[in-house]
């Protein structure tokens, strides 16, 4: 199982490196357009974002919609356990490069994962299948937190269509997002593939 996601993982990651900046800026435009017409988007209170690295689907444009909104935004932080914290930032410039090379928020407002709000938990991938199964960089970070925040949160997955592919290997301890968008599409993982809407 091991070897299969480690040939999946170089092989989608080698083709995500070799996209044109603005190829991915343009997808990358409208995965958020998509989100923000969303009914999770709009009825979530608090939003937990990536910082995208790599050519990662960007997140941008969802954090300055949320800021002006007045939804809560929150971003990881490594901790030295290889745990993960969610903390609340008002503005992008409370954002600074982290210890793996990845802009991480330094304020204080910890987000607890028993706070009251109602929480879109937006997840970045390498793969992405259409029942939600993912292909993370290897460290389970995310499957961690999806665990650990239970019903509480609402996981999406951001990915160009390219990483949506026909079935992700699992390991018992991966987790599911419940719904994954592209730029040609929104996928509502607990329904059959046959179910999904696609959008042209």
């Amino acid at each position: 199982m091991s070897e299969s996601k480690t040939a999946l993982r170089v092989a989608l990651l080698s083709q995500r490196s070799s996209l044109a900046t603005a190829t991915a800026e343009c997808w990358s435009r409208s995965i958020q357009a998509r989100l923000l017409e969303t009914p999770l988007y709009r009825s979530a209170n608090a939003v937990a974002l990536y910082s995208s690295v790599q050519n990662e689907a960007a997140t941008e444009k969802i954090r300055d919609h949320s800021l002006r909104d007045g939804k809560r935004v929150v971003y990881p932080r490594l901790l030295p356990n290889r745990s993960v914290e969610f903390v609340e930032i008002e503005s992008a410039t409370e954002l600074v490069c982290g210890r793996s090379g990845i802009p991480e928020p330094i304020g204080d407002k910890v987000l607890s994962h028993c706070a009251d709000v109602d929480l879109l938990l937006i997840v970045p991938g390498v793969a992405f299948d259409r029942r939600g199964n993912r292909l993370g960089r290897g460290q389970a970070w995310y499957d961690r937190v999806i665990r650990q925040w239970g019903s509480r949160a609402t996981p999406v997955g951001l990915a160009y269509e390219f990483q949506v592919i026909d079935r992700v290997p699992v390991d018992p301890w991966d987790e599911r997002v419940l719904f994954v968008l592209t730029q040609e599409r929104f996928i509502d993982c607990q329904k059959t593939p046959e179910q999904t809407k696609q959008v042209c």
